[in-house]
């Protein structure tokens, strides 16, 4: 591991007020040596290696000396691939316009949400496309299609593109903290963290559009970063409209994106106004920091016409958001479902179905596409999106609640079996590894602290606010989900557990009701609001930009499903977002411990070593959770041994 450190704090010109270094040219402002290229390259081929090949099942204490990899085709629900069901396929091999292999997946099935996406990805490749209605955007099933349409509709090709976007995440991830932090230390680590967590290494081997979603929100973080360190206006407005365009795909992917276009739009606004702020507020001189002439060539590179390029590239966005749908819209829609309720006593949510029609118009004999009506469609499907994530309340055994995420009190249970007469079990869970999740929490206090400067007054004021408004809302929201109300129930539970824990009806009567956490959630949820602004004040005047961009970026992501969780359940793997900000908070820890050094008597002293067993730690609990994430048989009392947090 290369230890060289390519320092991004200010020159001592700079911190002197003299002019920062411009680095001219596409290769000297992206700064990637030969180092960096190969270390991306090399972690994405490692990681996606690891994601294809798994479960490696090594075979030594036989005597056989042997090792054998299932694969990322491996699990199918009912059993391996061998055990399933096949079917006659005629010569052209295509069942309803889409290339099949022999599998029945009707009968082999699919591992948890596999039974919605790379079925809508399908229904995209038919001859007219089959209509169909998914409240998320399309360009996650769109970008499962190809495999599908190579190799046949099966699991290993429903499973291609999320173990390609989720191996890319890893190196992109590289580039992402070495962007922050001019310290390959710090990036390696940082994506090496990604690559060994559980979370993402099972999101990456599963058909499910999550990871792709978060490979676009990494993407939008590093263009947000190259353009704030644009320094020329070439630089300026080419990442401005790079960042737009990545917008618009990581919105069509998933509307996750919320998080990152809030963290980038409230430093670039604060950016903008900070020097009218110090003249109106004189104490925010007291923590101002060096970075000054950093901040004005940043301003003058904007032009004054910057306002109109942000204009002119949210529409860019909005364009190709807009496009990720021309596939959807070549088909009559009559499925598009206007949600009226939720009648918890009931399956499904009550609803009108919507007719959309086919978006042309006739000029003479022509037939082209009517723009209008297209746009028009497209505001209805994603008002009839978020009116389902608004109104859909039914309950999940796997649900868990937006303040158990930090320590994976309930992951999602993705996939599990066993053989008769005690024989080996296999299960697949997306718990995240517990070396990177519970570390983190206290790597981002350590960045919560790190973040401000100036006086300590004013640094323990903003610690309290944020961590005082955090603790007042998950007591808060804990005491109303527990309250003794039938008509306020626990989203995590179902069934028997919901009937004994609250000592009520059937849950079939009353399966869930709405959370109502009341009016002081509310105001602490306000000042977690005021603790993020805070923040990103921090962040453009104190110059302490690292810490408080990872403190920002977590509280961002999971904010974010904090108004969602009293109406619907949400589950772990909704933490995705947060996992990347983890990461790079223990990796900045673990970079902070790793430089220091003092002295023992006569002899200087180093605790490089706690970081590197630190880091030790993370591979070694990757390993012994690694049956948990791939389904590898094993034997009832070595998955319970494994079993750290509640699955069940």
């Amino acid at each position: 591991m290369s230890t060289e450190v390519l320092t991004s704090e200010p020159t001592k010109a700079e911190s002197d007020g003299g002019p920062p270094l411009v680095r001219a040219g596409l290769r000297g402002f992206l700064d990637l040596g030969r180092f960096d290229v190969l270390a991306v390259v090399a972690l994405v081929l490692v990681a996606f290696g690891l994601r294809i090949a798994s479960p490696i099942l090594p075979d030594f204490l036989s005597g056989g000396g042997t090792v054998s990899a299932l694969g990322v085709g491996y699990p199918t629900t009912g059993g391996s691939s061998a055990e399933c069901t096949t079917v006659p396929v005629g010569p052209p091999g295509v069942v309803g316009g889409v290339k099949v292999s022999h599998i029945d997946v009707s009968v082999c099935g699919y591992v948890f949400d596999e039974v919605y996406f790379p079925v809508d990805a399908a229904k995209d490749l038919r001859q007219p496309a089959e209509s169909y209605f998914d409240p998320e955007p399309p360009l996650a099933k769109l970008l499962m299609a190809p495999p599908i349409a190579v190799f046949g509709f099966n699991s290993w090709s429903w499973r291609l593109s999320t173990t390609i976007f989720g191996s890319l995440l890893v190196g992109l991830m590289y580039l992402v903290a070495l962007r922050l932090r001019r310290d390959r230390f710090f990036a390696l680590v940082t994506a090496l963290f990604i690559c060994f967590d559980g979370l993402a290494f099972v999101e990456s081997r599963t058909g499910v559009i999550d990871i792709i979603a978060i490979f676009f929100v990494a993407l939008f973080y590093y263009a947000f970063l190259l353009h704030w360190q644009a320094r020329t206006r070439a630089q300026w407005r080419t990442t401005l409209y790079v960042m737009a365009g990545v917008a618009g795909l990581a919105f069509a992917a998933k509307l996750t994106a919320l998080a990152p276009l809030v963290v980038a739009g409230g430093l670039i606004v604060i950016r903008g106004i900070a020097p009218y702020l110090a003249g109106f507020i004189p104490w925010l001189r007291r923590i101002a920091g060096p970075g000054r002439a950093e901040t004005i060539m940043w301003r003058q590179a904007a032009g004054p016409r910057a306002l109109l390029h942000y204009i002119a590239g949210g529409l860019i966005a909005l364009a190709i958001f807009g496009a990720s749908f021309s596939r959807y819209e070549t088909i009559q829609h009559q499925d598009v479902y206007f949600f009226t309720g939720c009648n918890p006593a009931v399956s499904g949510l009550p609803g009108t179905p919507k007719t959309l029609n086919v978006p042309v118009t006739h000029v003479g004999s022509l037939t082209v596409p009517n723009p209008v009506e297209a746009i028009d469609n497209i505001v209805q499907i994603t008002a009839a999106s978020l009116r389902y994530h608004a109104e859909e309340c039914h309950s999940h055994p796997y649900s868990s609640l937006w303040l158990t995420w930090p320590i994976m009190e309930h992951p999602v249970l993705f996939y599990a079996t066993s053989q008769p007469n005690n024989g080996p079990v296999a299960e697949i869970t997306d718990m995240g590894n517990p070396a990177i999740w519970w570390l983190g929490i206290l790597a981002l206090l350590f960045c919560v602290w790190r973040m401000t400067r100036g006086p300590n007054a004013w640094r323990v004021l903003v610690a309290l606010i944020g961590l005082g408004s955090l603790v007042a809302m998950i007591i808060l929201y804990q005491a109303a989900v527990r309250y003794h109300d039938p008509h306020n129930f626990n989203t995590s539970y179902t069934g028997a557990q919901f009937t004994a824990l609250f000592h009520q009806q059937p849950s079939s009567q009353y399966e869930i009701a709405r959370t109502s956490p009341g009016f002081w959630f509310a105001v602490a949820f306000v000042g977690m609001v005021v603790f993020a602004a805070l923040v990103t004040i921090s962040a453009v005047i104190s110059r302490r930009f690292v810490p408080a961009f990872i403190v920002l970026g977590y509280i961002a992501s999971w904010m974010m499903w904090v108004p969602g969780n009293e109406r619907r359940v949400l589950f772990f793997y909704h933490a995705l977002g947060i996992l990347l900000f983890t990461a790079l908070a223990l990796a900045y820890a673990l970079t902070a411990i790793r430089g220091i050094r003092f002295r023992v008597g006569g002899r200087q002293m180093t605790l490089a070593p706690v970081a590197y067993a630190l880091i030790g730690s993370v591979l070694a609990a990757f390993i012994f959770f690694y049956p948990i994430w791939t389904a590898m048989p094993q034997s009832s009392a070595d998955q319970q041994m494994r079993i750290w947090v509640d699955v069940g």
